[in-house]
């Protein structure tokens, strides 16, 4: 084998062998990300206002849950929830069934409000 080849062979094989490093690195980062957001509030940044989600309950008792976590299935009170608020910055499921179990039935986008006496939801979650 000639100086020029071997040059060449190992020239390929340290590529190789970092662009398999680098690929390796970036699927394990990419799973972490998606950890990582599963985990976070449903909120702006500090200092960035007020960050909850207010629900009502057909006897008038209220009930708030601050700055609430994305993908986290929260229980609402015996009575379930027939009318409230979503002041997060992501889009909140709602469902008929506690620990939102089955499909969701409703959802409220950020910002808005809902009343609805004739249905009560028993769990909801934020999500993307």
């Amino acid at each position: 084998m000639t100086y020029p080849k071997t040059t060449l062979r190992i020239a390929l094989t340290c590529v190789l062998a970092l662009g398999l490093t680098g690929l390796a690195q970036t699927g394990g980062a990419t799973g972490s990300r998606a950890a990582a957001e599963a985990r976070e509030p449903a909120c702006p940044p500090p200092g960035g206002g007020s960050c909850y989600f207010e629900y009502y309950e057909s006897s008038g008792a209220r009930t708030i849950e601050f700055d609430p976590e994305v993908g986290r299935c929260y229980n609402t009170s015996s009575g379930g929830a027939v009318r409230g608020t979503n002041k997060t910055n992501r889009t909140v499921h709602l469902w008929p069934t506690s620990n939102c179990s089955g499909s969701a039935t409703a959802l409220v986008s950020p910002g808005f409000s809902w009343n609805d006496p004739s249905h009560h939801y028993y769990s909801f979650r934020p999500i993307r």
